[in-house]
């Protein structure tokens, strides 16, 4: 019977191990870069989930949020999301984005 030396049983384990992060993380990018809220009308937030998937989508509302600040209005991401990881929204958040956009203006 042959037997694997503990050298190689450790290397084939640790390729594994990087393998299985490696397929992990690009999973979570492909998940990262799709929208699937804001997917339909003429929303800004919608043309910037078609242009640039959540990453756009992100940076659009960033600047919503930062503007309204501006204009004295305060608004927050989980005011309007309960999970920032997928960002399902919360009940009030279609009536909040409406006042984002509202506060957009000077």
């Amino acid at each position: 019977m042959i037997r694997p030396s503990v050298s190689r049983v450790a290397q084939v384990l640790c390729a594994a191990f990087l393998l299985a992060a490696t397929a992990g993380a690009v999973a979570r990018a492909g998940d990262e870069g799709k929208c699937t809220i804001a997917t339909q009308g003429d929303s800004p937030t919608a043309k910037a989930c078609a242009k640039g998937g959540r990453t756009e989508a992100k940076k659009l509302m960033k600047e919503m949020v930062k503007t309204a600040k501006e204009n004295k209005q305060k608004f927050t991401c989980d005011g309007c999301h309960k999970d920032l990881d997928n960002y399902e929204l919360t009940k009030n958040a279609k009536e909040d984005y409406k006042k984002l956009e509202a506060a957009q203006k000077k």
